[in-house]
């Protein structure tokens, strides 16, 4: 019996008979605390699943006396809470319980956070702040940042209180060294590249000397290009070619493509884009912001526009609640489409075509669109703008001259 209990999952624990429920307290779930959910952005599918849940648990309290009612609820109440409720459950389930418990107390403002269970943690907290405000990075390079800085305060501190006058540029050269062992040396070089900006911020706020700033040492990256090489125009028609926009999946995979090699896009505002950020009668395309925290617009060429007003019209489904403008086909049809599934879709595209087997990833694609853009006579300023860059320095990474274009500039050895 107990081997049974501690399989249950979150959806068998939904799909019990309904408990009766206080009406004030389904009204509030019902209504108040969805409108709650859609003003913070939240789809329409995860709302639905929030209150499925917390009226489950509103009327197993309402059945047992004594238990306190869901508007009484405090955040000390929610594990002990949860561990008779949900008893044998695997911890997955209790979390995806605790989720919509602690967004319904912030409804409620009742939520107290947790006692931070470091003393560095506001060096951390300040420095993502920094990043997100002052330098305006997006969500994915501050993730990358938190887990670099947190290893970092971690190892130098454990879980106590960050005291920069005791560590000595050989602590740092220590924890160099251990944390880019086994690394490439391109991620290497990055990871190195990280600690070194967050001790220019602790330097900033004078906690720290400039010795330990120097102390990191610098990894070289000389052997191979971290440049992925671009398609030839014969590439890139053999690319387009390979996908059978006869199917529903085929016009979308063509249509991210397209959106890839012939505007720039990278993999994450492919998945993020919805239908109303497309502008179908200025022919415009209204990026979301991603990595640098900032979108941008775009004009639509006309292979662009084709490909997605046939993937709209005739591909994409008609069922579900997401506005999304990519979705999933065979599984989980009308669900938002992952970016490991994209890049997936391209891995595949890549090998129909026969292209090397080291290929992969959707980068590619973007590095291409640059360079050909370069290559065709256009300036970094404009190209870092369509890119997406607010430094000119981040789009020379994307621009590739063909060998043959060099050759015009070699002049004859003087005899």
């Amino acid at each position: 019996m107990t081997k049974q209990r501690s399989s249950k999952s979150a959806s068998a624990v939904l799909r019990r008979k309904p408990l009766k429920v206080v009406p004030q307290e389904a009204k509030l779930i019902r209504v108040d605390f969805g409108d709650y959910l859609s003003g913070l952005s939240y789809a329409p599918y995860t709302i639905e699943y929030y209150q499925r849940r917390l009226l489950r648990l509103a009327g197993w309290l309402c059945e047992h006396h004594g238990r306190p009612r869901m508007r009484q609820l405090t955040r000390e109440e929610v594990p002990r809470l949860l561990a008779r409720f949900l008893r044998g459950c695997r911890p997955e389930t209790l979390a995806c319980f605790r989720r919509p418990l602690f967004q319904w107390l912030r409804f409620q403002g009742r939520y107290t956070p947790p006692a931070p269970r470091v003393l560095w943690r506001r060096w951390l907290d300040d420095y993502l702040d920094f990043m997100r405000i002052h330098r305006g990075v997006g969500h994915t390079m501050v993730q990358r940042a938190q887990t670099n800085v947190s290893a970092f305060l971690r190892t130098l501190f454990g879980r106590g209180k960050a005291n920069w006058a005791e560590i000595k540029p050989a602590d740092i050269w220590r924890f160099a060294h251990k944390h880019v062992r086994g690394a490439k040396p391109g991620y290497a070089k990055d990871r190195l590249g990280q600690m070194r900006r967050f001790m220019r911020f602790v330097q900033m706020q004078g906690a720290c000397s400039p010795q330990l700033l120097a102390a990191f040492p610098k990894m070289a990256a000389f052997g191979s290009s971290t440049r992925p090489e671009i398609l030839s125009e014969q590439q890139e028609r053999d690319l387009l070619a390979c996908f059978q926009r006869t199917s529903s999946e085929g016009k979308r995979d063509y249509a991210m493509t397209m959106c890839m090699l012939h505007l720039g896009l990278r993999a994450a505002e492919v998945i993020k884009l919805r239908l109303g950020d497309i502008d179908w009668k200025k022919r415009c395309m209204n990026v979301p912001p991603t990595k640098t925290g900032q979108g941008r617009q775009l004009p639509i060429p006309k292979q662009v526009f084709i490909g997605l007003q046939d993937y709209l019209e005739k591909g994409r489904p008609k069922e579900g609640a997401f506005d999304h403008l990519f979705l999933r086909h065979p599984r989980r049809r009308g669900h938002p489409l992952s970016g490991s599934a994209l890049k997936h879709t391209i891995l595949r595209a890549y090998r129909r075509c026969g292209f090397p087997r080291s290929w992969s990833g959707t980068h590619r694609l973007r590095h291409t669109f640059a360079s050909r853009l370069h290559q065709h006579g256009a300036d970094l300023k404009p190209i870092a703008d369509l890119l997406g860059h607010r430094h000119l320095d981040s789009a020379t990474v994307y621009t590739q001259v063909a060998p043959e274009a060099l050759h015009a500039l070699a002049q004859p050895w003087p005899g």
